[in-house]
């Protein structure tokens, strides 16, 4: 007999044991909130085998591994293979990141940190998902169902309880939840984690069209129309949800055109539909179904069936006292004339928005002048508006001198004088203290300088040289330091200059400014420039002074020499005053070595020569050893000459002796020609000597005649003969010796023969 084994539980494996299960990978690894999701989970997972020793059936694999998410337990864990295994995580994950932990049988686990992911689409909106209901008076509309919506416009289960809110515009309608309830004037329907709407019924006792509106927090209001009554066929039209007040220019105003039956209920539109026209008869006047279509003073349209209520939005930016509103209508099943509506509006300006600036002079604005301005507040469709308060003034660019700076509107307007103080292009600002942005700009105003009232002259940066130009800048200002518009013409003068040494004397015409080559040619040690407005014959104009400055020489251009007045004498020393000029006749200030001579071939004698370190302008004294020749000193440094303009000649120095003249060779019985001269230390002729001269012969013998006749001018001519002398004798000696002082000779050699060549 066979002993019967109990089914015994091994684990086949290829080594000694199991290893443990590993969980690396998690496809997919996220999943929207709300959504039941199978996923697949990789990695490595030992399975465990069944064996019944009492059986001859191969081994059976058992899944015994358990799969966790959150620590919440998987349910449906399949074992696909040692790499996968596939599991079916629950919809009601919160959001956010899950621990994925498997276990095997023999209690071995792995665990993959945030290995999942659970994502919460965002709620974007509420819907009605059905659309517009009809109910008979008194009893429960068809389903009505609200959702949450994605940004797809997906169903989006909440991760949250949210409440839901819904409203009725009507006293008497109430709502409950599909399937029975209490009846509730607003009804607060909370959505559990997970769910994504809910339904409801509505009743109402009072026909009409009935607005439901749903909230919630955070999102946008919806709303649903709702047709109560007993819904005839279509007999007229009317406009409703008219506003109690007046139209605010530029304001859409919500307004609704209904349907009504003969019981003026609404009706039951006919399968064709009803066709609209609406017009407007104000000219700035638009309709339009929503914000977001273009405005139109006249609109056609279709209404089908679910659309009993016809929203409608009516924009007009012009104020008007009365505005007309119409509609009429056609039953598009029987062509018959629904009957029309006529409504009457008024529209009153919107809130101030700008303001307008207004100058009420045409001409050129000037600095300093008073300048009229209309100051108008208006919307932002430029309706004048009647704003009361305020405004604060100010200029673009920036005038910090402008005035004034606040000011008040009365029923929206205010007149006023500005002044500016700043010439240039300008704007002038206006704006509320209260609401900045609400402001106004006038046109772009070109203000110009005010009338001069003086003058303003730039300092000379001396020294100056005589003859080279530099710049004046000259300016005409007004009483800002605007530079004036209007033209002058000023006269230049420098006191101490002579006359004509300044150029020019007049700027000629100028506007604003103006700048002059200025030229001076006088040298001055100090001088300044003196501008004056040409007034004609009226009084004094407008003046202006430059501060000091020196005017120093030019470069040396000319060398001078003073004419001698007075005839020299030569031997002695006489003055000349010399000066280095430059091309306009100034001292200059250049340091020369000069080289002083005479005109002419011959030498006469000049002493000295050359004047070391000369500058500008010295007297000098010279000597002169030549006399009788005509003559001019000349000057020359550096390459520049100079001359005196006219000649003089030198005289005769005193008195000191004879120089004879006579043959060099003469015989006993020769009568020869001698010339006697009175002569100076320097040999010249001298013209004043009248007197005569005693001659006498060495060594030996007696000249005949003895003694000359009296000298004129300087000079006297004689026969002469020699005795008691006899030929051949050289080195005879003849003496001339003044009879008045015989200290006062001269001689001349002479040769005796018997005969001369």
């Amino acid at each position: 007999m066979r002993t019967l084994l109990p089914l015994l539980a091994v684990v086949l494996a290829c080594g000694s044991a199991p290893e443990p299960p590993r969980l690396d990978t998690v496809v997919p690894a996220r999943a929207d909130y709300g959504t039941v999701t199978r996923v697949r989970l990789g990695g490595h997972f030992a399975p465990e085998l069944r064996v019944d020793l009492d059986s001859d059936a191969p081994p059976t694999l058992e899944n015994q591994f358990q799969v966790l998410v959150g620590g919440e337990d998987v349910r449906d864990v399949r074992f696909l293979s040692r790499e996968v295994l596939e599991a079916t995580l629950p919809a009601h994950l919160p959001p956010g990141r899950h621990d994925l932990t498997v276990t095997d049988a023999r209690g071995q686990r792995t665990t993959l940190s945030g290995g999942f992911e659970v994502v919460d689409r965002d709620v974007h909106r509420l819907v009605f998902v059905t659309s517009m209901r009809s109910a008979h008076t008194g009893e429960w509309s068809e389903p009505i169902r609200i959702e949450l919506r994605d940004g797809e416009d997906r169903p989006s289960p909440t991760s949250r309880p949210r409440t839901v809110r819904l409203t009725s515009d009507s006293a008497t309608g109430r709502f409950t939840p599909l399937g029975g309830g209490e009846p509730l004037a607003v009804m607060e329907l909370t959505l559990a984690p997970g769910e994504s709407g809910g339904n409801l019924i509505y009743r109402d006792t009072t026909p009409g069209y009935h607005t439901l509106e749903g909230s919630s927090l955070g999102l946008p209001p919806i709303t649903q129309t709702v047709a109560v009554g007993q819904l005839g066929p279509p007999d007229q039209v009317r406009f409703t949800r008219l506003p109690l007040a007046p139209l605010q220019a530029g304001t859409p105003v919500a307004l609704a055109l209904e349907v009504l039956d003969a019981t003026g209920g609404p009706a039951a539109l006919p399968l064709t539909g009803v066709r609209v026209e609406l017009r407007t008869d104000a000219p700035s006047g638009g309709l339009a179904r929503t914000l977001d279509e273009p405005f139109h003073p006249a609109l056609t349209l279709l209404l089908g069936r679910t659309e009993g209520r016809l929203p409608l939005v009516y924009r007009d930016t012009r104020v008007a006292t009365q505005v007309r509103l119409s509609a009429h209508a056609i039953n598009r099943d029987t062509l018959a004339t629904l009957r029309p509506d006529d409504q009457r509006l008024s529209v009153v300006p919107g809130p101030t928005r700008r303001f307008e600036v207004l100058r009420e002079h045409m001409g050129p604005a000037r600095v300093g002048e008073p300048e009229p301005f209309t100051l108008q507040a208006v919307d932002a469709w430029d309706n004048p508006t009647d704003y009361t308060g305020p405004v604060l003034l100010g200029t673009q660019p920036t005038d910090a001198d402008f005035t004034p700076g606040a000011l008040a509107l009365v029923d929206g307007r205010a007149s006023f004088t500005a002044l500016f103080r700043q010439a240039r292009p300008q704007s002038l600002g206006v704006w509320d203290p209260h609401q900045p942005e609400v402001r106004g700009t006038s046109a772009p105003l070109g203000v110009s300088p005010g009338p001069p009232v003086r003058l303003r002259v730039t300092d000379v940066e001396g020294p100056v040289r005589a003859g080279e130009p530099f710049a004046l800048t000259l300016e005409a200002l007004d009483r800002f330091g605007h530079r004036a518009q209007t033209p002058l013409s000023v006269t230049l003068a420098a006191p101490g200059v002579p006359k004509g040494a300044l150029s020019p004397t007049t700027s000629g015409t100028f506007v604003g400014t103006t700048t002059l080559r200025v030229t001076l040619t006088a040298a001055v040690r100090e001088t300044h420039l003196v501008l004056e407005e040409e007034s004609g014959e009226g009084p004094p104009g407008l003046s202006a002074t430059t501060g000091g400055f020196t005017v120093r020489p030019g470069p040396t251009r000319r060398l001078l020499v003073e004419d001698t007045p007075v005839a020299p004498t030569a031997g002695g020393a006489f003055p000349v005053r010399l000066s280095a000029v430059d091309a306009w006749g100034n001292p200059t200030e250049d340091v020369h070595d000069l080289t002083l001579g005479t005109e002419g071939p011959e030498d006469l004698g000049l002493t000295p020569t050359r004047f070391a370190s000369f500058q500008g302008t010295a007297h000098v004294s010279v000597t002169l050893t030549r006399a009788h020749v005509p003559t001019r000193l000349t000057v020359e440094a550096g390459g520049v000459k100079g001359q005196q303009a006219k000649a003089f000649t030198v005289q005769a120095g005193p008195f000191a002796g004879y120089a004879l003249t006579g043959p060099a060779c003469i015989t006993e019985t020769d009568h020869w020609s001698l010339g006697v001269m009175a002569r100076d230390a320097w040999g010249n002729r001298v013209p004043g000597y009248t007197g005569k001269a005693r001659l006498s012969v060495a060594p030996r013998g007696t000249p005949s005649p003895g003694e000359t006749a009296p000298f004129v001018s300087g000079r006297t001519w004689l026969q002469l003969s020699l005795n008691e002398i006899r030929a051949p004798r050289t080195g005879v000696t003849l003496t001339a010796r003044d009879t008045a002082d015989a200290d006062k000779q001269g001689t001349l050699d002479l040769s005796l023969q018997t005969s001369c060549p």
